[in-house]
């Protein structure tokens, strides 16, 4: 079998040398886990200040084998609106 030169399913970059399937900013999802690592506490405290903070998880795919996420752009406001106590 010989290989073709113009196959149509292999990936093109993009001639500006921006990578064409980065997620933009604004979709990035964060995970439970490392928002509570990046707040220094336990995933259910960050679950519970999430809740009140009014963010919605984003969930991903079904069942046992799915995951929550939240959007990063969300979670940043919300971090950079709190108030730091030294």
């Amino acid at each position: 079998m010989s290989k073709r030169k113009n196959n149509p399913i292999r990936r093109q970059s993009p001639k500006d040398g921006s990578d064409a399937c980065a997620a933009p900013e604004s979709f990035r999802a964060v995970s439970l886990k490392a928002i509570a690592e990046l707040l220094d506490t336990t995933r259910s405290s960050a679950r519970r200040w999430l809740k009140e903070a009014g963010i919605r998880p984003i969930s991903l795919g079904r069942g046992a084998k799915g995951a929550i996420r939240y959007r990063w752009a969300e979670v940043e406001a919300w971090l950079k609106s709190r108030q730091y106590v030294e």
